[in-house]
């Protein structure tokens, strides 16, 4: 009998497909979004039984989707790949293809930024969405703008990889440090009797 063979063997049939103007792949009547980075590029559409991948010519990947069958309707879309694109262009958030798949209170904290914020909120969830996945990345985000919270990079990276182990995010309570800066200025805030 035969060794079997070192690598393993994938079924998977490649098909060279461009891009449109919003970066997608139509294959097989359906459409798979690679990212609005990749409009017009000629890319490779592997078709696995359960996924898609999609790559460019010189084999870089460029995103990983399920596969969909039958008549669905709609563009299989990743939202971490519209985040660079975000990054890049702020004021397209208005009109984004991922602007529903935001919770409430983290589309608000977006919408209320300028745009150098903005570019940096975006920044932030593209990182950690590679880290942790976009739905963890946006739930630590959205917990951290609903407590009042900066949406920085540290605590949306932490978060987002307790998200993605099945932690849920806790509310610790802010500190109350109003006694300490009453103690340290002594006069002021009309506390004169401490002195």
């Amino acid at each position: 009998m035969a060794p079997l063979p070192r690598t393993r063997f994938d079924a998977v049939e490649w098909e060279s497909r461009k891009a449109d103007k919003e970066g997608v792949v139509a294959v097989d009547g359906h459409r798979y979004l690679a990212g609005p980075s990749w409009r017009g590029w000629r890319l490779e559409v592997g078709l696995r039984a359960f996924d898609v991948e999609i790559r460019t010519g010189d084999g870089r990947k460029v995103a990983g989707l399920p596969r969909a069958y039958g008549e669905a309707s709609g563009t299989v879309r990743d939202p971490a790949a519209v985040l660079p694109a975000l990054v890049r262009k702020t004021r397209a958030w208005g009109e984004s293809p991922i602007r529903g798949d935001v919770p409430d209170a983290l589309r608000e904290a977006l919408d209320g930024m300028d745009a150098a914020a903005r570019r940096g909120a975006f920044r932030v969830l593209a990182r950690a969405s590679t880290e942790s996945g976009f739905d963890a990345a946006v739930r630590a985000a959205d917990h951290l703008a609903s407590t009042g919270r900066p949406i920085d990079a540290a605590s949306v990276d932490v978060m987002a990889r307790r998200i993605a182990q099945g932690e849920a995010p806790v509310d610790t309570p802010v500190p109350d440090l109003s006694v300490y800066d009453k103690f340290n200025r002594p006069g002021r805030e009309g506390n004169g009797d401490m002195a």
